[in-house]
C-alpha cells in the first residue's frame, strides 16, 4: 500500500484580495459606527451637561426676589445679563436670556383686563448654544415668575415690531433690537421675530425708543432699517424715535431684503451684430418639416386647405466670426386661439443631427420658449460658439395655423473697455429730508471703475439706483437700465457705454407692455433738419447725440416686425435726456 504525501495549498491572489476586501469592509464599517457612535455619545453628553446647566440656571432664576427677575439694559430691568458664556466639562455654553411681562387672558388683557393690571407676571427663556465636532446645537427652557403676593401697576404698554421681506412678506427669525437713551430708563434689548413675522417687547411707557431691524438666514444677510434720530444732517427723519404709551399697543413696520453684489463695467465701444431670418430666401434654414413659407411668413404645411397639426424648422449655423457673448433672442409671431409654437436651442454633432443644449446650460430649454423675447446671456460663448434654433409650430385646429414673421438673434461681437470711470450713485429710498426739503437718500456714495473698467460693489441692498458719470461722459447704453433696479438676494450686473460729453442728447428704451426691453427696433428721430435712424442695441436702448439740440418739435418714430408702430410727436430735447416708448404686438 502506498501513502501519498498531501501538499497543503496556499491562497490564490484572487482569493488574498477578496478576504482583504471583505477585510477592509468589515473593519471599516466597525470602524465608521465606532465613530459614530462617539459622535452620538459626545453630543448627548454635550445636552447632558446643557441641560444641567440650564435647570441650575433656572433654579437661581427662581430663589430670585420677583422685583431683580430681568435682565441687565431691559424691561423688566433686573440682575441677570442678556448673554454670557459657561464652561462644563471642557464645552463652552453661550448663554442668552430674555424676560417679558405677560398680560395673561385669564384676567382679561390690555384695557379688558378686569383688575386694571396688564402686567400679571414675568415669562424667562433661557437658551443655551454650544459646538461640538463642527456642529451647532441649543436647547431653550422658558418658565413663569410669579409675583408672592398682588400684581404689580407699574405702568407699561407694548410695542410690536413687524418685519418684512422685500417680497412685503411677513419674516420669521428677523433680528430686532430695541433701545432707548432715556433719562428715565435705560433699555437696550435684541431678540428675533417669531412665525408671524412679528416682535413684541413689554416695556415702560416712555418715549425716545428706537429700532434697529436686520437678519441672517441660513447664511444670507439681510439689510437693515431703523429709526433714525433728528440731526443737523437729518432734521426730519422719515422714521423717528417713537413712544409707548400705558396699556397700549406702538407698532412700527420695517422693511428688509438680502444683500447681493452689482458688477459694473464701463466701455468705450461695443459691437453688437443681429443675426436674422426673415424667411424670404430661407438660407438659413438648415432643415425643416411640414413647414411653408406664405408671404414671407413660416407656416404650417397647407393640403387642400387643411394644416398640418405640427411641423418644425432648424435655422442655423449661427456661428459668430468673434464672440464675446450671446445676448437674446426676439421672434416675431402672429398666435392665433388654438395654436401654438415653441423655441428650442441646439448644436449640431453632425447633418441633420441637432443635439439639444441642457436645461443646466440654459434654463427653460427642456420644454421650449414660448415667449418673444428670450434671455441668452447665461450661455457660455466658449462652450457654444455655435447655435442651431429649433421652431415647432403647433395647432388643434387644422383651419389655422401659427405664423412666425422673423427670428433675430443679437450677440456681441467684440466690446473696448474704459478704466477709471468715476460716477455718482443713490437709491430711491430715502432717510429724511434736509431743511430745503430735499430727499437724503439712504444710500449715497462716489465710486469708480478700476484700470480694467470694472467694479463691484458688494452687500447692494434692494432699490432703485441712479448713476451719473462725471469728468464729461454721456451715458450712450445702460444695459440693462439707469436707473437700475437691484433685487434682493440676486448678485446683478450693469454696463455702460460712454461717450463724450455733447451738450443735448436723447437715449431712447424701447419696450414692450410687460416692460421687456426690445432689441432690434427701428427708431428714427426727426425734426427740420435732422433724420436719423438708428436700431435697438441688445439692451433695447438707441442714442442720437450729434446734430442733435434743444427743442421742442421732434418726432420719434419707432417700429418693429410683429409691433404695432409707434408715434411721439412735438417731443423735448434738453440737456441729456431719456425717454421710454412701450409697443404693442
Amino acid at each position: 500500500m502506498k501513502l501519498h504525501k498531501v501538499q497543503p495549498k496556499g491562497l490564490s491572489l484572487v482569493e488574498v484580495i477578496i478576504v482583504a476586501a471583505l477585510t477592509t469592509l468589515v473593519f471599516g464599517t466597525l470602524m465608521y459606527s465606532f465613530k459614530f457612535s462617539l459622535e452620538l455619545i459626545n453630543h448627548s453628553r454635550a445636552k447632558l451637561s446643557a441641560l444641567s446647566v440650564a435647570n441650575d440656571r433656572m433654579e437661581y432664576f427662581r430663589s430670585l426676589p420677583y422685583d431683580d427677575v430681568g435682565v441687565v439694559a431691559g424691561y423688566p430691568a433686573g440682575t441677570i445679563p442678556q448673554n454670557s458664556t459657561t464652561t462644563l466639562n471642557g464645552i463652552e455654553f453661550i448663554e442668552r436670556v430674555r424676560v417679558d411681562y405677560v398680560d395673561d387672558d385669564a384676567d382679561g388683557t390690555a384695557g379688558a383686563d378686569s383688575n386694571g393690571i396688564i402686567l400679571d407676571y414675568k415669562k424667562v427663556r433661557l437658551e443655551y448654544t454650544w459646538e461640538i465636532n463642527g456642529a451647532t446645537s441649543s436647547i431653550q427652557l422658558v418658565t413663569n415668575i410669579v409675583p408672592r403676593s398682588i400684581e404689580t401697576t407699574a405702568g407699561g404698554g407694548t410695542a410690536r415690531i413687524n418685519v418684512l421681506d422685500s417680497d412685503s412678506s411677513l419674516l420669521p427669525g428677523a433680528s430686532v433690537r430695541l433701545f432707548s437713551s432715556s433719562s428715565t430708563f435705560a433699555y437696550d434689548v435684541t431678540t428675533f421675530t417669531d412665525a408671524s413675522g412679528a416682535s413684541l417687547f413689554n416695556i415702560p411707557a416712555d418715549s425716545g425708543y428706537q429700532v434697529e431691524v436686520t437678519a441672517n438666514i441660513s447664511g444670507q444677510d439681510y439689510s437693515t432699517a431703523q429709526t433714525y434720530v433728528a440731526t443737523t444732517s437729518n432734521p426730519n427723519p422719515i422714521v423717528a424715535p417713537f413712544s409707548v404709551v400705558e396699556s397700549d399697543v406702538s407698532t412700527l413696520t420695517f422693511q428688509i431684503g438680502e444683500l447681493s453684489d452689482l458688477n459694473i463695467r464701463t466701455f468705450s465701444a461695443v459691437d453688437d451684430q443681429i443675426f436674422t431670418e426673415d424667411f424670404t430666401d430661407l438660407l438659413s434654414v438648415a432643415s425643416s418639416s411640414d413647414v411653408s413659407v406664405t408671404s414671407g411668413n413660416l407656416v404650417l404645411e397647407n393640403n387642400l386647405g387643411v394644416y398640418d397639426s405640427t411641423g418644425y424648422v432648424y435655422l442655423g449655423p449661427i456661428t459668430p466670426t468673434s464672440l464675446v457673448d450671446w445676448n437674446s433672442l426676439r421672434i416675431a409671431t402672429d398666435i392665433p386661439t388654438n395654436t401654438s409654437h415653441s423655441v428650442q436651442f441646439y448644436t449640431s454633432s453632425a447633418p441633420d443631427i441637432y443635439d439639444l443644449i441642457p436645461e443646466v446650460d440654459l434654463p427653460g430649454n427642456n420644454i421650449g420658449f414660448t415667449g418673444n423675447i428670450v434671455d441668452l446671456s447665461i450661455l457660455e460663448p466658449l462652450a457654444y460658439p455655435t447655435i442651431y434654433i429649433g421652431i415647432t409650430l403647433n395647432t388643434t385646429d387644422t383651419s389655422v395655423t401659427p405664423e412666425i414673421d422673423e427670428v433675430n438673434v443679437f450677440y456681441r461681437q467684440s466690446e473696448t473697455f474704459l478704466p477709471n470711470m468715476s460716477f455718482d450713485v443713490h437709491g430711491s429710498k430715502t432717510i429724511g429730508t434736509d431743511a430745503s426739503a430735499q430727499p437724503i437718500y439712504k444710500y449715497l456714495d462716489s465710486l469708480s471703475t478700476n484700470g480694467s473698467g470694472v467694479l463691484t460693489i458688494s452687500d447692494l441692498e434692494f432699490d432703485d439706483y441712479t448713476f451719473d458719470f462725471l469728468g464729461g461722459y454721456d451715458i450712450a447704453s445702460a444695459c440693462p437700465a439707469n436707473p437700475y433696479t437691484q433685487i434682493a438676494g440676486e448678485d446683478g450686473e450693469l454696463d455702460f457705454v460712454l461717450t463724450a460729453d455733447s451738450t443735448d442728447t436723447l437715449r431712447v428704451t424701447v419696450v414692450d407692455a410687460s416692460g421687456q426691453t426690445l432689441p432690434g427696433v427701428s427708431v428714427n428721430l426727426t425734426r427740420s433738419g435732422y433724420d436719423v435712424t438708428h436700431i435697438t442695441d441688445g439692451c433695447g436702448q438707441v442714442f442720437f447725440s450729434a446734430g442733435v439740440s434743444a427743442n421742442t418739435d421732434y418726432t420719434i418714430d419707432v417700429s418693429a416686425t410683429g409691433y404695432t408702430d409707434e408715434t411721439v410727436t412735438l417731443f423735448e430735447v434738453n440737456a441729456d435726456t431719456a425717454t421710454t416708448i412701450t409697443l404693442t404686438e
